[in-house]
């Protein structure tokens, strides 16, 4: 699984509105939360193969984004769809002409103010940026710098309507850290570090609440002394980036895919990491003020249990969610922490548990 990149096949959503009992079968020792339990809500799936990726909530409501992409007319299109508080709907969205489209982020800082980042595919070659925005009428696609030949943003983070942030990647020879940051006017690309000369990626980041403008961004680098991956984490102080020191898991591969944070003594990076016996195993860091430092999570498998983002809600109450291989099958995974321990909740799986069937959560919002 080296240079891994996640399939994106289901988009999570966290609600303490629901009521109805999970349906998971297959995970021993798993709890209910007090609130209620998770349910499948559907979604629109043009052409039937529609993915989502990436969801968002709208600030001061009760509506929701999620982004990802659709195959129509044998190119890969953008797919965007909108919660109302009562269903999924598909708004239309922009695209290059014949090319394929790729959404991985969405963040949003109004009901008129939405951004959705990924990038696209020329017929003609290369992976310039993608980025769009809502207005509250119409999405439409905004001009952004790539670099490279090939670049890809994955993730959003916004302080303010012209304070927004995106992270990814460009391609020179090696993957380089990108970041590109939105100040009302432009995006404009902010230099970023990158460890040794091997390939360097970003995967996620998350605003630091409480501070002046302080945010992280997490996801790993590739080592030149063995070629395998390790933890990455940036963070922003308002004036740079600089790298911030992170365990691994294992001595072989390790992989951070989501970041979340309630303040500047509080935050949580997820994701997965490869033991010397070929085991994955979730990964979960917490930050204290200080340090990075592990918090031992529930594994769920004999192959592969991974995570692949995290809302922190308080510092006693985040979710991270993912994927686990359990009775012949791929299978959502949440798990949640208390302020004490990591535990798994029940969760639906609408592919079934039947060998070869794939459920897979890889975002989480907090409504």
């Amino acid at each position: 699984m080296k240079r891994m990149r996640l399939s994106f096949l289901f988009c999570a959503l966290l609600s303490f509105l629901l009521t109805a009992s999970a349906r998971e079968r297959g995970v021993n020792g798993t709890h209910t939360p007090n609130c209620g339990s998770w349910e499948l809500v559907y979604s629109p799936s043009p052409n039937g193969n529609g993915s989502l990726i990436a969801t968002a909530h709208v600030p001061g409501t009760v509506e929701l984004w999620s982004v990802g992409n659709y195959n129509a007319d044998f190119h890969w299109l953008t797919l965007i769809e909108h919660w109302d508080g009562t269903s999924w709907q598909v708004v239309p969205s922009p695209n290059h002409g014949s090319a394929n489209h790729y959404l991985y982020g969405v963040v949003a800082v109004a009901p008129d103010d939405v951004w959705a980042v990924g990038r696209y595919e020329p017929d003609s070659g290369g992976s310039p940026t993608l980025i769009l925005h809502w207005d509250g009428t119409t999405w439409s696609i905004v001009s952004s710098p790539s670099p490279a030949t090939y670049n890809g943003m994955y993730a959003l983070a916004a302080v303010s309507a012209t304070d927004v942030w995106a992270v990814g990647y460009y391609y020179a020879g090696h993957q380089r850290t990108l970041v590109e940051h939105w100040d009302g006017a432009s995006w404009n690309i902010v230099p970023s570090p990158n460890v040794g000369s091997s390939d360097n990626l970003l995967a996620a980041i998350s605003v630091v609440p409480n501070t002046q403008v302080s945010l992280w961004a997490v996801g790993y680098y590739y080592r030149e002394s063995d070629g395998n991956p390790s933890t990455l984490v940036e963070s922003w102080n308002g004036t740079t980036w600089t790298v911030v020191p992170s365990p691994d898991g294992s001595t072989r591969e390790n992989y951070l895919t989501g970041v979340s944070s309630t303040g500047p003594t509080d935050a949580w990076a997820v994701g997965f990491y490869n033991t010397p016996n070929g085991l994955y195993l979730p990964l979960t860091e917490h930050w204290d003020g200080t340090s990075w430092q592990i918090v031992p999570s529930p594994g769920l498998s004999s192959s592969l249990t991974a995570l692949t983002a995290v809302s922190s809600i308080s510092s006693t109450d985040v979710w991270a969610v993912g994927t686990y291989y359990g009775t012949g099958a791929q299978l959502t995974l949440a798990q949640h922490w208390d302020g004490n321990s990591w535990q798994v909740f029940s969760t639906p799986n609408p592919a079934g548990y039947s060998d070869n069937a794939i459920n897979e959560f890889t975002s989480v919002a907090n409504v």
